[in-house]
């Protein structure tokens, strides 16, 4: 299909060269607002974490790691989960400690 409509020097075109055709596609406007999916379109869920980290018992009772790991170490008064080097506590477990003292 040949083009009628091409400049040989497209550096110097003009006003006409810029006006769009009524028959030429443009961008159409929607009749409905966009939108962010609701909550409950939405695929993915967020979880909780169910544990704690030891850091994180450090800063929830304001004491050092080393003294965080330590306690993590001797205590029975909160379930502790040991996978491989990692250390996690159970949220449950400790926040009921943690209400108790």
């Amino acid at each position: 299909m040949p083009m009628t409509n091409v400049r040989k020097n497209p550096a110097k075109l003009t006003r006409e060269d810029l006006k769009i055709a009524p028959e030429s596609p443009t961008m159409k406007l929607s009749e409905t607002p966009a939108v962010e999916p609701s909550d409950q379109t939405s695929k993915t869920v967020r979880h909780a974490p169910l544990v704690y980290r030891v850091e994180e018992i450090a800063q929830l009772l304001a004491i050092s790691n080393r003294a965080a790991y330590n306690l993590c170490n001797t205590t029975k008064d909160f379930k502790v989960i040991r996978l491989g080097t990692s250390i996690r506590v159970s949220k449950q477990s400790f926040d009921d400690w943690f209400a108790a003292v």
